[in-house]
Formats: structure tokens, C-alpha cells, sequence
């Protein structure tokens, strides 16, 4: 063959080849921008008729509902939600484009997270928005997000109900399928400078009490530490000015659930501006539940008297009655699961605090205890470490207690 005419038939090989896989690709993976259009004409005009947000995920179900109160979780017992999750995922809704045809193979819609949810293995999200009627004003099958490319908006994978189109549309808003992801994570936030003493009462009566004697002191002190007993190290407890930085919750149910007549491990909280935060923990099954109450007493330390950089964290007498209140107006109610982190540092016996040769030998004898050292606890058990869990560090609870919804 000449060599014109190979370069003929190259050519004409490529052509055939280029079709050939533009036909596959059109059959399984449809991906080429189209007209923008919107996922629901008309809802952005009603947005604020929308006032319940359903998701359906494999093997979990989340209502939220809009009240007078704010926006809750009605089968959570109706605690609140984050309402900007709950506001961003309905405008989200209003405002969402159709820009990139996808797939409308059903043996695809997997991978871009569009099967239909009941289906084994389903990682998608149905959601449903309805008016306070109950009547749906928008109902989309939700997939997997797709980071932004080449410095483009990122967005999610979505399919209308009942169409075999999938596509992707611009986004910028959660739709978490795991329920306790949408919930007011955060139970207490206090400034760890403005800690004063930590009180500790193991359910034996064993008492623990550290303290600073002003805002600027470099670490805690232990009172009344026994004769012969020796610290880890000077610094050993100051993680414990922590403790009310960040309570965050993995469950919640009404007081009433949780049986809080068992001997509590007792924590004490006070700040030198003058909040008392009381914590009793019980542990119900495996898990450690909470209840919180909070109180204003004398301060600890003048903050006028202070200087500038104490005063920027210290809270006026009239700022911290309002923290006080705010407290027990959001947790009065409520019984809280805890991180387990979270829970042994609010009840921390002194014998984490003390070397190790003092605790018995090998093994703690009788002190037990979690270790401080992180997960895996080196050779003094459990620690402190932050627990994984997915979807923004809040991992499931377990077994609830009675009467969940």
C-alpha cells in the first residue's frame, strides 16, 4: 500500500474510532452542558412556604420542621438544628441550576450517587420540601458532591424522582443523609482562659480540685495533693481548662430518658468572671450521658483590675447572667451523649495526674482510669484524643435510650 494511502486509512481509522468512543460515551456517561434551567421554576418565589425538610437515607430518616422556635428536628424530640444548614438547604433548592447532563443508565447511577435509595447499598438521599400543608413543594434524589474544577464552582450529583436523567447542578449547600449532623452540635462553649477551678467527684466520693489563683497564671494547681504522691509534670493538668472549650454532643434526649438516680460522676466548673457550670455524667450501657446546669456566683477576679488582654476574655457580671440563662434556657431539658474523650475528661480522677510507678505497677492496680495521651491511651488505657466519625466529627450514637423517637 502506498504510503498516501495509508495515511488515508489512518486518518479514516481515527475518525471511526473517535465516533465509536463518542457513542460510548454517550450511552453510559453522558456528560455535555445544557441549557441552564432550574431544578424547580417557581420555588425560589416560595421559598418561604417552605416549612419541612425531609431526608431519606439508607437506613436513617430526618424530618425537620420550621416553628416559632427555630427550626428543629421533630423526630429528634424537636431539638433544634443548625438553622443555616436547614435555610441554605431550601434556598439551595430555590436557586439550583441543571448544567451538565449526566448518565441515564441505572447500572451508573451508583457511582455518581442518584440510585434510587432504597436500592442495597444506596449512598443517595432523597429529599422532600413541603409546605406547612404537607404538600411536597420539591421532591430530588441527592448524590455525591464533585469538587470544583480548574477553579469552577464545585456541586452535587441530583436526579429528579421517577427520570432516568441525572445531572449536575452548581451547589454550595449540605444535605447531610446521618441526622445528628444536622443538630446543633455545640452543648457549651466557655473561653479555656477564663477557667478558675475544675471540681471533680468520682461516685465513691474521691475528689479531685484544680485551680488557678488569677486569669494570668501560667497552670493549674492541685489541692491538696497527698503526701508522697508526685505529678507527671507541671503542666500535667492544664488540658483540663478546657473542659467547657468544647462539649459537643453525639446524641440528645429528654432528661426523663436517662436515669440519672444512679450514683453521677460529678463535675464543678467555675470561671474567675463568676459562671458555674455543673456537669453530672452516668453511664447508661456504654455510653456516658449528661446533664448540665449553670449559675452566676461572686467573680473570682476583678476584671477592671485586670489589664487589657484579661479583660478582652473576661465577660462583664452582666454578660455572664445572660450566658448563665442562655445556658439553662438550651440544656435545661436535655440529657446529652457525650464524646467519650469529652466525658473522661469532665470526670478525671487525680490518679491520671500522678506517675505512673505510684499507681500500683503495672496495669494502675486499682486506679484505672483513661490515660491523657490520645487514642490508644499508651500504656494507661483510653485517652483523650478526639474520636473519627464521619460527616463533620459527629459519629452516631448507639444505642439510644428508651423512649427514642
Amino acid at each position: 500500500m502506498k504510503a498516501k494511502s495509508l495515511v488515508i486509512f489512518a486518518g479514516v481509522t481515527a475518525v471511526v474510532t473517535a465516533f465509536a468512543l463518542a457513542a460510548v460515551a454517550k450511552r453510559y456517561w453522558i456528560s455535555e452542558s445544557a441549557a441552564t434551567e432550574r431544578a424547580f421554576p417557581g420555588l425560589i418565589d416560595r421559598i418561604n412556604d417552605v416549612a419541612e425538610i425531609d431526608v431519606k437515607a439508607k437506613g436513617a430518616t430526618t424530618v425537620i420542621k420550621r416553628t416559632d422556635a427555630g427550626w428543629v428536628m421533630s423526630n429528634k424530640y424537636d431539638y433544634p438544628v443548625q438553622a443555616e444548614m436547614a435555610k441554605g438547604a431550601a434556598i439551595g433548592f430555590g436557586e439550583m441550576e441543571l448544567t451538565e447532563r449526566k448518565t441515564t443508565h441505572p447500572d451508573r447511577y451508583s457511582r455518581l450517587g442518584v440510585e434510587d435509595v432504597d436500592g442495597e447499598n444506596a449512598k443517595s438521599r432523597l429529599v422532600t420540601l413541603k409546605d406547612a400543608k404537607g404538600t411536597t413543594l420539591a421532591e430530588l434524589i441527592v448524590g455525591r458532591p464533585r469538587e470544583g474544577r480548574l477553579g469552577g464552582q464545585g456541586g452535587i450529583y441530583v436526579r429528579h424522582v421517577g427520570d432516568a436523567q441525572s445531572w449536575f447542578a452548581p451547589a454550595n449547600f449540605e444535605i447531610p443523609g446521618n441526622p445528628m449532623v444536622w443538630l446543633e452540635p455545640r452543648i457549651i462553649h466557655a473561653n479555656a482562659k477564663r477557667i478558675a477551678t475544675v471540681t471533680t467527684v468520682q461516685p465513691n466520693g474521691d475528689t479531685l480540685v484544680l485551680y488557678k489563683d488569677a486569669p494570668t497564671t501560667a497552670h493549674f494547681a492541685f489541692k491538696d495533693l497527698p503526701p508522697g504522691k508526685k505529678l507527671k509534670g507541671e503542666a500535667v493538668a492544664d488540658d483540663m481548662s478546657t473542659v467547657l472549650t468544647t462539649i459537643d454532643l453525639v446524641d440528645v434526649a429528654p432528661q426523663a430518658n436517662v436515669d440519672f438516680s444512679q450514683k453521677p460522676w460529678h463535675t464543678d466548673v467555675k470561671t474567675f468572671d463568676g459562671l458555674d457550670v455543673k456537669v453530672d455524667i452516668v453511664q447508661q450501657g456504654e455510653h456516658p450521658w449528661a446533664k448540665l446546669t449553670a449559675s452566676v456566683e461572686a467573680p473570682l477576679a476583678d476584671r477592671n483590675s485586670q489589664t487589657p488582654d484579661v479583660q478582652k476574655f473576661l465577660k462583664t457580671a452582666d454578660e455572664v447572667t445572660q450566658e448563665a440563662a442562655d445556658i439553662n434556657n438550651r440544656t435545661g431539658k436535655w440529657a446529652y451523649e457525650l464524646q467519650g474523650y469529652q466525658a473522661e475528661k469532665l470526670r478525671s480522677p487525680l490518679s491520671i495526674f500522678l506517675e505512673a510507678e505510684q499507681m500500683g505497677g503495672p496495669g494502675g492496680g486499682d486506679i484505672g482510669g483513661p490515660g491523657m495521651g490520645g487514642p490508644g491511651g499508651g500504656d494507661m488505657g483510653a485517652g483523650f484524643g478526639p474520636p473519627g466519625g464521619d460527616e463533620g466529627g459527629l459519629p452516631p450514637g448507639g444505642p439510644p435510650p428508651s423512649g427514642k423517637k
